[in-house]
């Protein structure tokens, strides 16, 4: 059995089957931030080849590039997709809206604990209020982690800090159920249907500034729904109808005891305050103890600092440095209270402000530097990008890791680790504090600069690994970086000066958007550096261009024949074969959508061309997609199947294999082959889950209903219509227009089957199921389906 990172590089490598991973890369992916020194890679390295049997002489699996890395060379067998094993949904949070992983233990917070729970026991809503630096956030986590099983439909997690307005965490929320942007009130409608009639949890972090605003929503959606609950973190109340409020009070201090007895170690020790203190000193320290020689010390600096959570954590990073005398000593010089109650802030505020200050001044210039720079950052950062931005004031790879460990071990940089690669984040009142740091020493443009480039080469990147087949990966990676995404080209359009880079990252997250569902987001941030940058036909603007055209075809608006043209043409002229080739492709599947089957062969010739050429296999699966796509307008069903089958599975967007199977899955229920169509509609299914596309399992809903309908069951064909329907309305995306004609006829055929009243009824039914019922139902029957015999005839 092998240790536990010496599995973790053996997935690493085994993920990235093929490619060479750098030692950098490993130590990044498997030890996060801390120091690790070469020669513990090469233990771990040694034993992850004795698991294989490999001979570093004469490698089989893992193969040594001196100077560089290491590579897996050795075959892997794919898993079998066969119908073995039954495909399960559930309804709950995207990935981007999931909670997020317990950092610590939570420390000092019981009675309030109990508090939260008999509140929500009868109360659908409550605020956790509090001055900065309480730890709201660590507490509404642990209740929620605590609480979970209480809520089947999920616990749904949202950190309003980056947002301008109430009206952006709405759309956020509306886009972690596949819903397109709309109009308040009827995106508040469509949340509400969503939500209705389930038990799950909306966690709203940090809504200090749009509290009032947020407020409003949250009470139209708590009178919409039934069982809907809110728990928010603020600074102030969101003032709504029914919010019950807990007050996030100091940790409690030891009790006041009498000059000439003795310190009881045990009593002080379990006062909160010191519990919170000793354990992060104990966490640098492991063999730090309380004694009756610093017991009167640590009570003192617990008093000083008030018992704020933040500011007691802030401290026990100096006991690394200091003793406990010398840590009162410098509280002592820098926490006496102002005279005045500056900018209405009360004294725990102006002391967390005298704390950072201190803190920030025991930093080491270039520590402060680094941290300032990453307040750029947005919804956190990777190792890699502590590296990039580093880079712009002088840093190598080696020492930007050190200085970024130097500042998660003072605890102004928090660490998630449960996140692979591990994730870094600055607390907002310490990304406030850096910002306004940074905006002071007049380095605000260079950071930002930084950022750019490192988002932008983040794009590119994802998009080279997604073409050569980790689009899995990149795509776990990239629903965390949205924030940065959208941050970083607003900056570029706008002050940063640079739309090339812009159109760059438009571009570039074409597939991304594309393969995880993200087509509205990737929509509109195209039509925001398009509408802003300048209309020179370089390689950048063509790729936003396609992206723009691509996501329009997903969602059959806009007429996204004009960009997909104009992409194209700019392609050629720039030399961008594999813009081209893509831009045509989704050119002649817009044709044969439209009707006009004898229009696509110039378009998907370029891409046929240029796909064979590079040996491009997500190109080739695309060029057999039009291909088929043509034949089943024409009508020729077997050259469609025979078209479809070719490039099935081929290249790595998993998305696309998703299509593919979804139509082979058509072109055999159009020849009557209804169990062959139930098994390929069944793999579809499958691939849709894979990729979080709830619109694609709607279709092999759709699918299961027509075959229900052809096999004489109308009850559950209106079952799987209705459902399906009701995830195509919520998505705003329609059917494709070599559906319709089967829609029509399957809707056609239960009523009359059914008669009118009947046929609504079963409808309405199919409506009001929970999608994940939905999903698990028809991936059922479609079983059922795919296993009758072969000519087995319509009942």
């Amino acid at each position: 059995m092998l240790e536990p990172r010496a599995f973790a590089v053996a997935v690493q490598l085994l993920s990235r089957s093929g490619e060479l991973v750098s030692r950098d890369q490993l130590l990044d992916a498997v030890w996060g931030h801390r120091y690790v020194t070469p020669s513990t890679l090469n233990r771990v390295i040694a034993l992850v080849r004795r698991a294989f049997g490999d001979d570093i002489g004469n490698p089989k699996y893992i193969q040594t590039v001196h100077g560089a890395g290491y590579r897996f060379i050795g075959p892997i067998e794919p898993a079998p997709t066969a119908l073995e094993g039954r495909v399960q949904a559930r309804f709950g949070p995207p990935p981007a809206a999931r909670l997020p992983a317990p950092l610590e233990s939570l420390i000092g917070r019981r009675s309030e604990l109990a508090k939260l729970g008999a509140m929500l026991v009868d109360a659908r809503a409550a605020t956790i209020v509090g001055s900065g630096g309480m730890g709201k956030t660590q507490f509404a986590l642990a209740f929620a982690h605590q609480h979970a099983d209480d809520y089947p439909d999920g616990v749904w997690f949202f950190d309003l800090v980056a947002l301008q307005s109430a009206a952006q965490w709405l759309e956020m929320l509306g886009l972690a159920l596949s819903m397109p942007p709309a109009a308040e009130r009827g995106l508040v409608e469509r949340v509400a249907q969503a939500f209705e009639g389930r038990r799950a949890l909306l966690v709203l972090d940090n809504c200090d500034r749009l509290s009032g605003d947020v407020g409003q929503i949250a009470v139209e959606l708590l009178r919409a729904t039934d069982q809907l609950k809110l728990l928010a973190t603020s600074q102030q109340p969101l003032s709504f109808v029914g919010e019950r409020l807990l007050r996030m009070p100091p940790l409690a201090l030891p009790e006041i005891r009498r000059p000439d007895a003795p310190p009881d170690l045990l009593e002080i020790e379990s006062a909160p305050a010191v519990a919170l203190l000793l354990a992060r000193i104990r966490s640098i320290q492991p063999g730090f103890a309380i004694a009756e020689d610093n017991a009167s010390v640590i009570v003192e600096i617990c008093e000083r600092l008030d018992g704020m959570p933040l500011a007691l954590e802030l401290a026990a990073a100096r006991f690394a440095l200091l003793s406990p005398a010398q840590v009162l000593e410098r509280l002592a010089q820098r926490f006496r209270f102002l005279a005045s109650d500056a900018a209405g802030r009360d004294e725990r505020h102006r002391n967390l402000a005298s704390l950072l200050d201190w803190s920030f001044s025991l930093l080491s210039p270039a520590e402060q530097q680094l941290l300032a720079w990453l307040s750029v950052f947005v919804q956190g950062w990777t190792v890699e990008a502590a590296i990039a931005v580093a880079a712009g004031f002088g840093h190598d790879p080696e020492s930007a890791v050190e200085l970024l460990t130097g500042l998660a071990n003072k605890s102004l940089v928090a660490v998630h680790q449960s996140l692979n690669p591990p994730r870094y984040r600055l607390l907002e009142s310490v990304r406030d504090f850096a910002l306004a740091r940074l905006v002071a020493s007049g380095e605000e443009q260079r950071a930002r600069g930084a950022h750019l480039a490192y988002v932008r080469r983040m794009a590119e990147d994802s998009h080279r690994d997604m073409v050569g087949g980790r689009m899995r990966e990149r795509i776990g990676a990239l629903v965390h970086e949205h924030g940065n995404i959208e941050t970083a080209a607003d900056y570029a359009i706008g002050a940063g000066e640079d739309p090339q880079s812009a159109l760059q990252i438009a571009g570039s997250l074409m597939l991304y958007f594309k393969a995880h569902g993200s087509t509205l987001l990737g929509l509109r941030l195209c039509e925001r550096v398009l509408s802003s940058a300048p209309l020179e036909r370089t390689q950048a603007r063509g790729r936003a261009l396609m992206s723009r055209g691509v996501n329009s075809v997903m969602l059959q608006s806009l007429g996204p024949d004009v960009s997909l043209l104009e992409a194209v043409s700019i392609a050629l002229e720039t030399g961008d074969d594999w813009a081209a080739a893509y831009a045509s492709g989704y050119y002649a599947l817009w044709l044969a959508n439209e009707g006009r089957p004898r229009e696509t062969p110039p378009h998907s010739a370029i891409a046929e061309q240029i796909a064979q050429r590079l040996e491009d296999g997500i190109l080739r699966g695309l060029a057999g997609l039009t291909r088929g796509w043509m034949y089943m307008a024409e009508g020729e069903l077997e050259a469609a199947l025979g078209a479809l089958r070719s490039v099935r599975n081929l290249g790595g967007d998993l998305h696309q294999h998703h299509f593919i199977d979804m139509y082979i899955g058509l072109a055999l229920f159009r020849i009557d082959d209804v169990a062959a169509a139930a098994s390929q509609w069944h793999a579809a299914l499958r691939n849709a889950l894979a990729v979080g596309h709830i619109r694609g399992a709607a279709g092999s809903i759709e699918g299961c209903g027509y075959i229900a309908g052809q096999l004489g069951r109308p009850d559950r064909a209106c079952i799987c219509l209705g459902a399906a329907a009701q995830i195509r309305n919520r998505t705003a995306i329609p059917l494709y227009n070599f559906w319709i004609q089967h829609h029509d006829h399957a809707h056609a055929s239960a009523r009359a089957a059914l008669g009118a009243d009947g046929y609504s009824a079963a409808i309405r039914k199919g409506a009001a199921l929970r999608e994940e019922d939905a999903i698990n139902d028809a991936a059922q029957w479609l079983q059922e389906f795919a296993e009758l015999p072969t000519g087995h005839e319509a009942i």
